[in-house]
């Protein structure tokens, strides 16, 4: 059966409730009073909530059928027993929310909720401490890292990734996820060198390129006329051209469009990416883009060389490895381009905490980072 967003948010929004267990719910909206949502990929949908006075994620599915059902509770299963100061486990909540499809029938889906973890992201934090030159609470955040750390090998839980971590304002970390990419030493030596060491923004899990992002934040994006064009904090133009439309800088690459196309420049104005492409969805934390012509999909990296090309789509690069469908098969590469996982399956979903949910022959089931078949 497919579900629909705006089913969700009317039994969010219901003063009769339409919830079996969770009491006292309503949800979080923006200044506007739109519900909070996000797509996390996999065919979910996570809402904010607040029930029982605390703020919660709920997590659901936008298909749901015995198979789906299945997938939650591995979802649930796989952080059982994670719980705890660092890290908050998904629960099932079964037959939680009562539906109604267009005949009016109800009809009742399983969900997932957790307690939604707040704080900043570590790499933003490190980042705004740099430009105070904040030692001590870089300093706090490291003493947090090593509890976390020894906590993670303790229960035996996957890699460390930054853009994982949350820091709360007292300095105490928390995780989101885990991995199948463990930034555990560059987390290390990046708290350990304290102010002014390597970019907590770079690439991934590869070295800092060594851009100013200092500088790439006094530059800004404004709308000139009938163009958009880069101007510094006073106002003065900063790149000498204009184009069609543009996004501000992250990572030090921006994507433009003029009406030949759409490419992606670096912050003096020079085409990395020729704008030639009908699609540019540039990836700042892994240093990727993945651009669209002719209806084929490319991999190319932050210096505009072609990775890996001929693809019918590609997603997002997810815990160091992209999704990628060629000839209608599924797989995944890695961020050298190569096929890591080779492209044999009839559906799948990207990586989110070491694995990845795939279909073959009729059957689903989850792989590992290495395509291997995880167990349960």
């Amino acid at each position: 059966m497919i579900i629909t967003i705006l089913q969700y948010v009317e039994a969010l929004t219901s003063p009769d409730g339409r919830f079996r267990t969770l009491e006292r719910l309503h949800p979080a909206g923006d200044e506007a009073g739109a519900p909070l949502l996000s797509m996390p990929g996999h065919g979910l949908v996570d809402f904010e909530v607040m029930t029982g006075g605390v703020r919660h994620t709920l997590r659901c599915p936008l298909r749901y059928d015995g198979d789906t059902a299945a997938r939650l509770r591995a979802i649930a299963e796989k952080d059982k027993d994670l719980g705890g100061r660092f890290f908050t486990e998904w629960r099932v909540a079964e037959s939680e929310i009562v539906l109604f499809d267009e005949d009016g029938a109800a009809f009742e889906v399983d969900v997932l909720v957790r307690l939604t973890l707040e704080g900043e992201p570590l790499a933003d934090f490190l980042a705004r401490a740099s430009m105070r030159g904040d030692n001590a609470a870089v300093g706090v955040v490291s003493e947090s890292f090593g509890e976390l750390v020894r906590w993670a090998e303790t229960v035996g839980t996957g890699g460390i990734a930054m853009r994982n971590l949350l820091v709360a304002p007292d300095g105490a970390l928390s995780v989101k996820a885990f991995s199948a990419t463990d930034e555990t030493r560059r987390i290390l030596e990046m708290l350990s060198s304290g102010i002014g060491g390597a970019d907590p923004r770079g690439q991934g899990g590869t070295e800092a390129s060594g851009y100013d992002l200092d500088g790439e934040g006094n530059v800004r994006c404004v709308r000139d006329g009938g163009g958009w064009m880069y101007v510094d904090r006073t106002g003065r133009a900063v790149i000498d051209a204009v184009w069609t439309a543009a996004l501000p800088f992250r990572g030090g690459r921006a994507e433009v469009e003029t009406r030949a196309g759409r490419g992606l420049i670096d912050i003096r104005g020079r085409e990395v990416l020729s704008t030639i492409y009908e699609e540019v969805v540039w990836d700042d934390y892994w240093g990727l883009a993945t651009v669209m012509t002719e209806g084929r999909w490319s991999l190319a990296d932050r210096d505009g060389n072609m990775l890996s090309e001929g693809y019918d789509w590609l997603g997002e690069c997810s815990e160091g490895l992209v999704l990628a469908v060629r000839d209608g098969r599924c797989g995944f590469l890695d961020t050298t381009g190569r096929e890591a996982i080779p492209c044999i399956y009839d559906d799948a979903s990207s990586f989110s905490e070491g694995c990845a949910l795939v279909s073959l022959g009729g059957k689903s089931y989850f792989i590992d980072a290495r395509g291997n078949v995880l167990k349960g």
